[in-house]
């Protein structure tokens, strides 16, 4: 069996997969009438089909411990689902359906910052972050193109 993408060709596919993903939320509001909460629900539930069925061999591999499926659902029914519910409803409506994803976006930059500080600070829980001025350049562009964006409208 070949080795899967590198980590880079992932992230790029997984644009290319986001791409109509978000245009369909407000295809199917404008066009059949459906409800951002609605689309998200059945959104989720083909994501919830598709990795549970190509993932996992075995449904083992799909059930850890219970206290850790347990936090897991609590970090998706509070940060997770509210993050998804207002973005969903944030896309139809906004000028251009791609600028709510450009302001979300700017979780990139502070989710990089903030895991070189934890790969630092507590390295028991999570792996140390590689950081450089280059890296802290394109945060710098990244943090100022959503600023723009934001302080526009």
């Amino acid at each position: 069996m070949g080795s899967s993408p590198s980590w880079f060709a992932q992230s790029v596919i997984a644009t290319l997969c986001l791409i109509p993903a978000w245009l369909a939320i407000g295809f199917f509001n404008r066009n059949f009438g459906v409800r951002t909460d609605v689309f998200l629900a059945w959104y989720m539930f083909g994501v919830i089909i598709t990795v549970a069925s190509s993932s996992a061999p075995n449904l083992q591999i799909l059930l850890p411990k219970w206290w850790v499926i347990v936090s897991i659902v609590l970090v998706g029914a509070t940060f997770g689902a509210l993050a998804n519910i207002l973005l969903f409803r944030a896309i139809p409506v906004a000028p251009n359906p791609g600028l709510p994803i450009a302001i979300a976006g700017i979780a990139t930059p502070c989710v990089f910052l903030v895991s070189v500080l934890l790969g630092q600070r507590v390295p028991k829980y999570f792996s140390p972050a590689p950081c450089d001025v280059w890296t802290l350049a394109g945060v710098v562009l990244i943090i100022g193109g959503a600023t723009i964006i934001a302080v526009r409208r």
